[in-house]
């Protein structure tokens, strides 16, 4: 009977026990007040909080967002500009150096528009002419020639 008794205590204890360990920290605790930490590594990028069961990682930088163009847009006249040509991003999308100094990507659908600028090196001087292709957020190149 009384190693019984101890067994079935025993086995109690050690459940107490470990579901107290595995159990979150209250705000009482020393311990979760002392992990708990707020860094920033960069004011203007990104906020880090630390704590002990996970890290959140958010962007201070507020988001613009992109609109897409609508079939009017697209129904607009062209417009041309020129900069440095910097290859293929993906199969269907292109970066340019303007010569305002910004980067800008756009989409090539044209097959000879694609393959002008296959044969063309990364780095060449370009003057291309563009316009809104419905439903995407980047412009479409219409024309291009090497300068």
């Amino acid at each position: 009977m009384r190693k019984r008794v101890l067994l079935i205590s025993s086995i109690v204890v050690l459940g107490l026990v470990g579901l107290t360990a595995c159990g979150k920290k209250g705000a009482s605790s020393s311990e979760a007040t002392t992990t708990e930490a707020t860094t920033t590594e960069n004011t203007e990028d990104v906020s880090t909080v630390a704590t002990e069961d996970k890290t959140e990682a958010t962007t201070a930088k507020a988001t613009t967002e992109a609109t897409t163009a609508s079939k009017k847009d697209e129904s607009e006249k062209a417009k041309s500009a020129s900069g440095v040509y910097n290859g293929f991003g993906d199969d269907n999308s292109i970066e340019i150096k303007l010569d305002n100094g910004k980067y800008q990507t756009f989409i090539v659908a044209d097959e000879k528009v694609a393959n002008k600028l296959n044969d063309m090196a990364i780095g060449t001087k370009i003057s291309f002419t563009y316009g809104a292709l419905s439903g995407q957020a980047n412009s479409q190149i219409l024309s291009v020639k090497a300068k």
